[in-house]
């Protein structure tokens, strides 16, 4: 079990309500992971993630770092898991990412096969994973709820994640609990 599969499990829930699917882990060289608890910066999938379920538009970013711990256990008891559609790191243009990503759907179908009950929701995040992924999910028989792409929250795409994620969690059922 590789460091970031490791960081993972720590945090995975009894029952998943509802799994995450991102494109693929960062560098490990670059020291950074949804998962890892000691984040100081280069952490935008897992801040805005947070923003929308437990920290509305203002909130205070050291608190949300130096507790990273205390809101990934509070993610893990709300039923929420993130898993990559790869494991690896990719690179390249969107194009590129998509070839690898559809190269990597037996495996990424048998992960969410052993993760998914019948109610777990699926949500694909990033433009990259919702074409490469979708489609073939769906034939799979498994609950996609997100039917259009989920903007990765980085390089300016906040808005629209933020926009879409939440909707789409209300729709579903998750009661955003702003804390803070």
């Amino acid at each position: 079990m590789n460091k970031f599969s490791q960081s993972r499990a720590k945090y995975k829930p009894k029952i998943i309500n509802y799994l995450l699917t991102a494109e693929a882990p960062p560098m490990e060289s670059s020291g950074r992971f949804f998962y890892y608890e000691n984040m100081s910066k280069g952490d935008s999938l897992f801040l805005e993630i947070m923003k929308v379920l437990y920290f509305g538009d203002n909130p205070n970013l050291s608190y949300i770092r130096q507790n990273k711990n205390k809101i990934l256990k509070q993610f893990q008891k709300d039923g929420f898991y993130l898993e990559d559609s790869v494991e690896f790191p990719i690179e390249g243009t969107s194009r590129q990412k998509i070839k690898q990503i559809k190269e990597q759907l037996p495996h990424l179908k048998n992960k969410i096969n052993k993760l998914a009950k019948e109610n777990t929701k699926i949500i694909l995040i990033s433009a990259t994973v919702f074409k490469a992924c979708y489609e073939e999910l769906i034939k799979e028989g498994l609950k996609i709820i997100n039917r259009e792409s989920i903007a990765f929250p980085g390089s300016g795409g906040q808005k629209r994640f933020k926009k879409t994620f939440s909707a789409l969690l209300k729709e579903h059922g998750f009661n955003i609990k702003l804390t803070h």
